[in-house]
């Protein structure tokens, strides 16, 4: 590997954690938007990865520090 595609991705990675810095929390891509629907369609529940918050934590934040707490 030579010393430029080290350089770019080191770059790649400090601009995410930046990010991850910035805006810690990105949608929740289980239930986009917090609430689950059934299959029938007529009855919800909170979803359980985010619970009803319809937001998570970026995978990022926790190398920065992050808590599980929204």
């Amino acid at each position: 590997m030579n010393v430029e595609a080290v350089l770019f991705i080191a770059a790649l990675i400090v601009a995410y954690l930046f990010v991850c810095r910035i805006w810690p929390y990105a949608a929740c891509k289980r239930c986009e938007g917090g609430k689950k629907r059934s299959p029938s369609e007529k009855y919800w529940r909170n979803c359980g990865r985010c619970e009803g918050r319809g937001r998570r934590i970026r995978a990022g934040r926790y190398l920065l520090g992050g808590t599980k707490d929204l």
